[in-house]
């Protein structure tokens, strides 16, 4: 039986869906009062991002911003986010809990998890974006920077980038965090035989 991770503190004083589990703070409820996990509220996601606050548990962000994607997003000299950052522990727990993030058969499309939801938003957009891979990534890259960029995604939401160098990257494989000799090879899959991780920045 798998063991769940400690709730971080800024999250466990989230409200808890009915299985117990904290509901991320930029999660749309639908009008039934059900949280919506597959389903960002726009409305939030662009208050986090004018105010500064982590989108999984609500609150202010730190000099160190936390981002979680594909190695795409991490390395490829275009890559971006769509998801916002947050705090290092409460990306740590969604790279633990979040269906998507760590569990290895979980093969729900963006279409098959967003759509069947339009129903329960009424007067609300959902938004989806067709250039984003539908393929869950072979492991997840957490990078960590002080500053990010916005940039036009040409839809309603920006895509984010972080500033690089990164002050840090963890490597994540179905819910755990592997050390980089272990990730290597997946990475030089995608990017070439040659391909090395980038030099982290000092922070000063």
């Amino acid at each position: 039986m798998r063991v769940l991770p400690e709730i971080p503190y800024r999250l466990a004083r989230r409200p808890r869906d009915r299985r117990g589990y904290p509901v991320p703070w930029n999660v749309q409820i639908g009008v039934d009062g059900t949280p919506l996990f597959t389903v960002n509220n726009v409305e939030r996601h662009m208050q986090a991002i004018r105010e500064e606050l982590c989108p999984i548990c609500g609150e202010r962000l730190g000099k160190w911003r936390w981002f979680v994607g594909g190695p795409r997003s991490a390395f490829d000299p275009h890559g971006a986010y769509f998801d916002l950052p947050g705090h290092h522990d409460c990306e740590q727990y969604a790279l633990q809990v979040c269906p998507w993030l760590s569990t290895p058969r979980y093969a729900s499309l963006l279409q098959e998890g967003v759509l069947p939801h339009r129903d329960k938003v009424p007067g609300h957009l959902i938004l989806t974006d067709p250039t984003m891979l539908s393929d869950r990534p072979p492991c997840f890259v957490a990078v960590a920077s002080d500053r990010a960029a916005l940039l036009s995604s040409g839809g309603a939401l920006p895509y984010v980038r972080p500033v690089r160098p990164y002050l840090a990257v963890e490597y994540w494989k179905d819910g755990q965090q592997i050390p980089e000799h272990r990730a290597l090879p997946v990475l030089r899959g995608i990017f070439g035989a040659e391909w090395r991780p980038p030099a982290l920045r000092e922070e000063r």
